[in-house]
């Protein structure tokens, strides 16, 4: 047991080297189009809200039905 704990560690220090050699620096922040991202997004709320709506317009009937 103590012989897999120490070879899942040399594999985790091995990989971790790794993921460090392949870091990329081409990317300059704010520079990447999210058009899409916000049209889903502006699509998502406009949802969000009429559900919002429509649940709050039907407790307020059953509350009136129910009396």
């Amino acid at each position: 047991m103590a012989q897999h704990a120490t070879h899942e560690g040399a594999l985790a220090r091995e990989t971790l080297a790794n993921s460090k050699a392949h870091v990329t620096h081409d990317h300059e922040p704010g520079t990447m189009d999210i058009t899409a991202q916000e049209a889903t997004f502006a699509g998502f709320m406009r949802f969000a809200t009429r559900m919002a709506a429509i649940i709050v317009v039907l407790l307020v009937l059953l509350a009136l039905v129910n009396g």
